[in-house]
């Protein structure tokens, strides 16, 4: 009896110790020199942003640095709410905005390379509505001026923002036009929002021109329909925990809600809280109270261009996955082909003078095509995006790189730069 009852204690154990190192292998830090990096100018990248802070430039920022899929720095600083005092940490939650749009992209081409359906199919394939769109005349004149199509939006058009469709950002008669369909509302599903989409003119004809967009709403819808499950249980389930993301998601729990940072603006020369007390920074829906502050109720937008909550750590998850070519710790959501295929270039000529003419975009992210035509040390084939509340991140294959920046600022001046001055920190840093 006592030898069996020390045998299952070591299996016990075994397991529970392979269990601790399973973890900590898709987690892993290590000093930077061992990645290439200096530790000296790394560490300068914690100074730089506490000195940004101590000036009331920004309220907080995480930061997180790895190399060769190692982690070779990780700090937060300033605060998470700066109002309340409340310290920045490096688990610290945050609304990504735009970095969905990724995330919602290669969910769309993960079924993709299952056969499910080509990139040059039409949207209304699948989405029935879209055979009927309407293109306006002139993409500043009448809103009840329009045009029939010249050709049916793909696929491809909304991954590469190509479709014609707007984001509805601005303060225009089209963007109130575009709003007040309630596209973006808590209460509209993914499938409503498409009915509502439908009865809203294409601002210029598909193929035609980049005009930045809602396409990857569009993209998760089509998840939901190919695949058969809802946004939010196919991300969940086909990648969410196969990586370990476990603090990426809709909504964040009653038990989780103090770790989520609210969005700065700057009042009267001071940081605050964007909420009803004090009001917002300018016009438009990514400002208002009711889609800034609804992030722990279940609503029903599941978005693919807005709604994701993640860490740094989660999202580096994401694109460490990315960088080796579709899959961390084991576990794979998608292949390495279909994620060069993702990273390169597909804007033509014609759609790309629309575009900076040093970046193209790809399937779901922008990439690098001429690093000297952009501001900031960067590589060739570096593929990233960014979030509407001054998160960051980038990919870069070059030299093995991931970098991700969380914060959350809205019309907080020079917030924009934080991207150009974390490429300098951290290219600054590489002795190898």
């Amino acid at each position: 009896m006592i030898k069996k009852l020390l045998t299952n204690l070591f299996i016990f154990i075994s397991l529970f110790w392979l269990t601790i190192t399973s973890a900590q292998s898709e987690l892993t830090f290590v000093d930077p020199e061992e990645v290439g990096f200096s530790s000296e100018q790394l560490g300068k990248i914690e100074s730089y942003f506490q000195g940004r802070v101590d000036r009331g430039e920004i309220a907080g920022i995480v930061t997180l640095v790895a190399r060769n899929g190692k982690i070779a720095h990780l700090s937060a600083v300033g605060y998470q709410n700066v109002e309340q005092r409340v310290p920045m940490e490096t688990d610290s939650l945050f609304r990504i905005y735009s970095m969905t749009k990724p995330i919602a992209s290669t969910a769309l081409m993960m079924l993709y390379q299952d056969g499910l359906f080509q990139l040059n199919d039409p949207l209304s394939k699948f989405i029935p509505e879209f055979a009927g769109l309407r293109v306006l005349r002139d993409p500043s004149g009448p809103l009840d001026e329009t045009v029939a199509m010249e050709r049916e939006p793909t696929i491809q058009d909304v991954l590469r923002h190509t479709a014609g469709f707007s984001h509805g950002l601005g303060r225009s008669e089209y963007d109130d036009l575009f709003v007040g369909s309630g596209i973006f509302r808590p209460e509209t599903s993914l499938e409503e929002m498409m009915t509502a989409l439908s009865k809203v003119p294409l601002m210029n004809q598909p193929g035609s021109s980049y005009r930045y967009s809602i396409g990857p709403d569009i993209a998760l819808r089509l998840v939901e329909i190919i695949s058969g499950m809802e946004a939010d249980d196919y991300l969940e389930r086909r990648m969410f925990d196969p990586l370990g993301m476990d603090d990426t998601g809709y909504v964040v729990t009653s038990d989780n809600a103090g770790r989520l940072s609210p969005i700065h603006w700057m009042k009267d020369g001071e940081l605050v809280a964007i909420n009803s007390e004090n009001g917002s920074p300018f016009g438009g829906v990514l400002v208002e109270d009711w889609s800034v502050n609804n992030y722990t109720m279940n609503h029903e937008y599941k978005g693919g261009s807005i709604g994701l909550v993640s860490t740094a750590e989660d999202y580096w998850r994401f694109a460490q996955a990315m960088l080796n070519g579709g899959e961390l710790g084991g576990e794979r959501i998608i292949g390495r082909k279909t994620v060069e295929y993702m990273a390169q270039n597909h804007l033509t000529p014609q759609q790309h003078e629309t575009f900076s003419p040093a970046l193209g975009f790809g399937l779901g992210f922008a990439t690098i095509e001429i690093p000297s035509g952009v501001s900031y040390t960067t590589s060739e084939g570096n593929f990233y995006w960014a979030g509407a509340a001054a998160t960051n991140f980038w990919i870069d294959p070059t030299e093995n790189i991931v970098v991700v920046a969380m914060t959350q600022h809205m019309g907080v001046r020079g917030t924009g730069a934080l991207r150009g001055e974390l490429h300098s920190l951290v290219y600054g840093a590489l002795i190898d």
